[in-house]
């Protein structure tokens, strides 16, 4: 469902992984597939719940937290969030690809609270209406290909256990009936 906190761990730079098993390979490999227009919806709305949380001043137990909202007038660590959700879904549209490296510095400056609280409503707010357009004229499939998901998770699941097949029967009989609970289903849904 292109949840920021899961997508981001498939784009974890190389020289950061400690241990990756065979199977976690297989899935960076094909990381690619998991991403779909979709993350402009959920990027947005992790960033909106930051914003939201920045203009109601939202201070948590934490002293360093709330000293960094004294000293900036905002939380800094709320804005670098906002800020990163922003590029890094640009670049999901753009590219269909990750590279969370990208953008450090500036978001390293944000931390800093090098920036205004106005620099970064009105970042927030062009920023926000390029990835309307951008959402708009990328290519990126509307919502995951579940089928190659799937085959991919039957893949992982064979290098680890094995053959699969005497654990998986097929009745062909079944495949029908699921099929038409299916169609049963979408039309259900339609009316």
């Amino acid at each position: 469902e292109n949840n920021p906190n899961m997508i981001d761990s498939l784009y974890v730079p190389r020289n950061c992984v400690i241990h990756s098993t065979a199977i976690g390979e297989m899935i960076r490999e094909n990381r690619r597939m998991f991403l779909h227009k979709g993350a402009w919806h959920r990027f947005k709305g992790y960033a909106y719940a930051q914003m939201s949380k920045i203009r109601n001043k939202v201070n948590s137990s934490n002293l360093k937290r709330a000293e960094t909202i004294e000293k900036w007038g905002y939380d800094v660590k709320f804005a670098y969030h906002v800020v990163r959700l922003m590029n890094e879904v640009e670049q999901i549209m753009v590219e269909g690809d990750l590279d969370l490296q990208r953008n450090n510095e500036q978001l390293k400056s944000i931390r800093r609270g090098e920036w205004t609280l106005e620099e970064l409503e009105d970042y927030f707010t062009n920023k926000e209406k390029i990835l309307e357009t951008t959402y708009a004229n990328s290519t990126l499939q509307h919502g995951p290909d579940e089928a190659k998901i799937k085959a991919l998770l039957m893949n992982c699941l064979e290098a680890h256990f094995g053959s699969l097949e005497a654990a998986v029967i097929r009745v062909p009989q079944m495949d029908t009936l699921l099929t038409e609970l299916d169609d049963i289903m979408t039309r259900y849904r339609g009316s």
